[in-house]
């Protein structure tokens, strides 16, 4: 399993952005000064530095692998930088939203029936998404249900960046920091009792039980502590994730609420496991749409999964090696006078 601390040495691990409160308020008065599309290309210098010195770079290469398969080592590296200009985009894209600036933006959403129809039987609704695209946006749909919405996450932030981003936002929701305590049901629970929203994410563990489940080729552990928290609190869930496409629109999509199921406990296991697997056959679904709207920059997958790869890797070496020495011992004795006398 991908370890704890492997997502922390990452910075899309850690719950921080980096940059520091310097580089997060340069670009905060980039956009107030110059706009979104100028403060656009202000990322392209950040995003070539990262592409070369970041730790994170040869997880992103693995990602890529995964999905767009071997390529030429100029591809991987103009890959990478674009995958960092996109994920640079999205942060811009999060502080104009925030702040109200919503003109630059438009905004779609497939199966929002399927939550007005969850919001609609009272008892709370769950909302699962994930690191891609861009959640915050989703604000501008929720905010249309009039009901109270609370998002959750591990907020690690420093005092003064957490402070700058709070300044320079006008959020139309309730931040619920996790800490990893048992009791950090407690506020989500009493919320969806309530009849209001809880919006998680549902693709990073952070030391959290999980499930191995079949992700883009591997296997991937993610977090199975929601469908837990919909069953205690009666609530239906619901899987919404978000792209970005071209003109800044945004589109987001919904899918079917899943009841809250409470199983046998000789079954749970299974059941959440299920779960899991649904969530990730539906991320990967929208992940292959955009593959660079993707903002996991750590190791992902399994590491025993990493291990079977590289056995994988080795015998296939090993057998074209030994191919090789066939053929090269074939030739040989081909080539060979006969020693037979005449």
């Amino acid at each position: 399993m991908a370890a704890k601390d492997s997502q922390t040495k990452h910075w899309s691990g850690s719950g921080k952005l980096r940059g520091g409160r310097s580089g997060i308020q340069f670009f905060i008065i980039a956009l107030r000064v110059l706009g979104l599309r100028l403060t656009y290309a202000l990322l392209f210098p950040p995003a070539i530095y990262f592409s070369f010195v970041s730790p994170d770079v040869s997880a992103t290469m693995d990602f890529h692998r995964r999905v767009f398969g071997p390529q030429p080592w100029w591809k991987r590296r103009w890959l990478v930088f674009k995958h960092f200009l996109s994920f640079g985009r999205a942060l811009i894209d999060r502080i104009a939203i925030l702040a109200g600036n919503t003109k630059y933006f438009s905004f779609a959403f497939d199966g929002e029936h399927h939550l007005r129809d969850a919001v609609a039987a009272g008892k709370g609704v769950l909302l699962l998404t994930a690191h891609v695209g861009n959640w915050e946006a989703a604000g501008q749909l929720l905010s249309r249900l009039d009901v109270p919405i609370n998002v959750t996450g591990f907020d690690n932030e420093s005092p003064e960046v957490r402070s700058l981003l709070n300044q320079s936002a006008k959020a139309n929701f309730r931040l619920i920091p996790l800490t990893g305590s048992p009791t950090d049901a407690i506020p989500l629970v009493a919320a969806l009792r309530r009849g209001e929203i809880v919006a998680m994410l549902g693709d990073r563990a952070y030391g959290s039980p999980s499930a191995s489940v079949p992700f883009l080729g591997g296997t991937a552990s993610l977090p199975v502590g929601a469908y837990v928290l919909a069953a205690i609190a009666g609530a239906p869930l619901v899987q919404v994730f978000s792209l970005r496409e071209s003109g800044g629109h945004y589109h987001f999509f919904g899918f079917p609420p899943i009841p809250p199921h409470h199983p046998p406990h000789a079954q749970r296991k299974t059941h959440l496991r299920n779960c899991a697997t649904q969530f990730a056959a539906n991320l990967e679904s929208i992940v292959k749409r955009d593959p660079l709207q993707w903002y996991n920059f750590f190791p992902f997958w399994d590491r025993s999964d990493e291990s079977r790869s590289s056995r994988r890797k080795e015998a296939q070496t090993n057998s074209l090696e030994g191919d090789q020495s066939l053929l090269t011992s074939a030739a040989t004795e081909k080539a060979q006078p006969s020693a037979r006398p005449r």
